[in-house]
């Protein structure tokens, strides 16, 4: 039979899925192929109310034509992965605009369970978890509405239940089943487009203190070392004038392996890193890593092999940087400098050079030079164009973000001589002691020096001494920057943190997030193996494979059982249950009523015994008499009118007490 019961409601209720899908879609499709879908998604609903026959053929085939270029040329062909999702979103909603038949509808509902699976491409936190859930639920309801009569919302408790049922067992595969490596993998999404970069301009690293976006969260096991927390990611070794960039010769020398730690003041701790377009990672000071999917470099640096679309869970282990060391040529390759602008920060490099006898006291030299000239601190720089920036910054402006000072150390040290490098990351992070671990966002992105002397490699950050504050903490934690990162972030909970309750809900929430990244997302197979050890021991792990097996067994009997259960009808007759509340409250009040009458003999006995609710119980009974014996139709209005007659009862009654 192809006959559909409910079309009305079940295009509203597509309509409705694939209009919070692009919701979902807005960061990652661009603008003029969300509102193509948003428009196609509110003319169908246009349709619906108006009970509009939907377009023919040749239109519809020729407007998506159209759409099918607007897509091609607005994403292109870069990123497959996005434009995989593009097409299934683009099809769905153009099949939907043409659907008729019972087929039509089963095709786009299966489409639709897929289309709710790609969100997980771009994210998988447990509000989007949530709310995909939810739409998964309300898509089984439409599903169930093909071949019934139901209502959406008896449809939508009858998925409900499904849903819940089938819940213990995802508990289940997920904690015993083993991690098995996919059959195939598809290229990351493009993500993160705020992030780093290989390339240090100043102004795209302010750009990133408007951004809340979450980049990683780190757990330190132990005591953890003494802050400030340099969160190192990127190298750049080479000036080209305005920027600092990752060099080729440092991008070769990325692939060679690192050697493991073995210092005393080794700092270990984990890190739930979120997906990025870019494969570096985090780490303080020298890090390595024996996580799978991560590898070091000779630089202390940690890059992720793959999966760029996934959350990532990573141990570290950090030793200080000032333990390696350079030899003579490396010394020379982070001294040079193929450009010659910027004379005046040259000629400061050399006068301070002049009165130093080492590194070291030039290091401190102009670490006072940046303390004594009236430098400081802003998220919102002038900007500044030319080929003498540095100059400009130097000795004009000198108001400038991380990277405007980061950039002129780097080069001054350079024109000394002084072996010098600029790193990217991030600086601090919140701590949120609830769970003990820290949340850093890209509105934490940092640049500083790092700068080869007598002792190793040493950290120049000038913003020890322009911003003391912004070494403690997060930038939204700093009381100095406060209106100015207020002002400057995107609208969301943390530009109402300055409200208590906001706040701790803000709180709240990144610790329920935290706990589902680490627990959910970040459930690998070595949490696995520690879980088997824990509930079998080593010796009895062949107990896992036999315990699944019986579990699934179990799981599937009691659904069986469930569904093939006897099942009692409990739906009274209409009035039946309103008439025993009358009863229940007469017992309540000692009014007695003859028991083998009719309920209407039994209705008018009580209603001469309760002379204050007379008149309600006489309209109850008339009521009665018209559903149970005349027939009537027990309409909305008639349930309405007895569920206030007898809420009457009971409060006249209580009144004349």
């Amino acid at each position: 039979m192809n006959e559909i019961k409910n079309h009305r409601v079940i295009n509203f209720a597509l309509s409705f899925i694939y209009l919070g899908l692009v919701s979902f879609f807005t960061e990652h499709l661009p603008l003029p192929f969300i509102a193509m879908l948003s428009v196609l998604c509110g003319w169908n609903i246009y349709l619906t109310v108006k009970q509009k026959q939907k377009p023919n053929a040749w239109f519809a085939n020729g407007l998506a034509a159209i759409a099918l270029i607007i897509m091609l040329s607005s994403i292109g062909f870069k990123d497959t992965v996005v434009l995989f999702v593009a097409m299934l979103l683009l099809s769905c909603v153009f099949k939907l605009l043409q659907a008729k038949s019972k087929q039509h509808y089963q095709l786009i509902i299966t489409l639709t369970f897929f289309s709710l699976s790609a969100v997980y491409l771009f994210s998988q936190t447990i509000f989007t978890t949530l709310v995909i859930s939810t739409f998964y639920i309300l898509n089984f309801a439409v599903l169930g509405l093909l071949e019934s009569s139901h209502s959406l919302k008896l449809s939508s408790k009858q998925s409900a239940k499904i849903m819940l049922l089938a819940f213990p067992l995802a508990v289940i595969l997920l904690l015993f089943l083993p991690k098995l490596p996919a059959f195939w993998q598809l290229p990351g999404p493009k993500m993160a487009q705020t992030g780093l970069s290989e390339q240090v301009d100043p102004f795209d690293i302010a750009k990133l203190s408007n951004s809340d976006e979450l980049v990683f969260r780190a757990k330190f096991n132990g005591t953890p070392p003494p802050t400030p927390y340099y969160w190192r990611a990127i190298v750049h070794d080479e000036f080209d004038g305005a920027a600092w960039k990752t060099s080729s010769f440092l991008k070769q020398a990325l692939i060679l392996p690192a050697k493991k730690s073995t210092s005393e003041n080794e700092a270990q701790y984990t890190v739930i890193a979120e997906p990025a377009i870019s494969d570096w990672l985090y780490g303080l000071g020298f890090s390595s890593s024996e996580s799978p999917n991560v590898i070091a470099n000779t630089l202390g640096l940690l890059r992720k092999q793959q999966y760029k679309s996934k959350v990532l869970q990573y141990t570290v282990n950090s030793e200080p940087l000032s333990s390696t060391s350079l030899n003579k040529s490396q010394q020379r390759f982070y001294s040079q400098l193929t450009v010659s602008n910027n004379q005046k920060s040259q000629q400061l490099a050399q006068k301070l050079k002049n009165n130093s006898a080492n590194a070291d006291e030039f290091f401190n030299q102009l670490l006072s030079y940046f303390s004594k000239n009236e430098f400081s601190y802003t998220l919102t720089p002038t900007p500044m164009r030319g080929e003498n920036t540095l100059d400009q910054f130097m000795f004009n402006n000198k108001r400038g973000f991380c990277g405007h000072y980061a950039s002129a150390a780097a080069f001054i040290f350079r024109s000394a001589g002084i072996p010098a490098r600029v790193v990217s990351g991030y600086l601090g992070g919140e701590l949120n002691k609830n769970s003990d671990y820290m949340t850093i966002r890209q509105y934490d992105a940092h640049a500083w020096v790092e700068v080869y002397t007598g002792a190793g490699w040493k950290i120049f950050d000038a913003t020890a001494v322009v911003a003391p504050e912004r070494l403690n903490g997060s930038l939204s934690q700093s009381t100095t920057l406060n209106d100015e990162f207020k002002n400057n972030i995107n609208f969301g909970l943390v530009s109402l943190s300055n409200y208590a309750a906001i706040n701790w809900l803000r709180l709240e929430l990144e610790n329920l997030d935290y706990q589902w990244s680490s627990w959910v997302l970040g459930f690998d197979k070595d949490k696995q193996q520690d879980l088997f050890a824990t509930l079998f021991g080593n010796k009895f792990i062949w107990l896992v494979p036999i315990g699944v097996i019986i579990i699934l067994i179990l799981s599937f009997t009691a659904y069986f059982i469930y569904l093939n259960r006897p099942k009692a009808s409990t739906k009274q007759p209409p009035l039946v249950n309103e008439y025993y509340e009358i009863i229940r409250w007469a017992n309540k009040h000692a009014i007695s009523y003859p028991e083998n009458a009719t309920p209407t003999q039994t209705l008018e006995h009580i209603s001469n015994q309760a002379p204050h609710a007379e008149q309600q119980i006489t309209a109850f009974c008339e009521l009665f008499k018209q559903v149970r014996y005349a027939r009537h139709p027990f309409t909305k209005e008639r349930k309405n009118q007895a569920k206030d007659l007898i809420k009457l009862i009971k409060s006249t009654k209580q009144r004349n007490l």
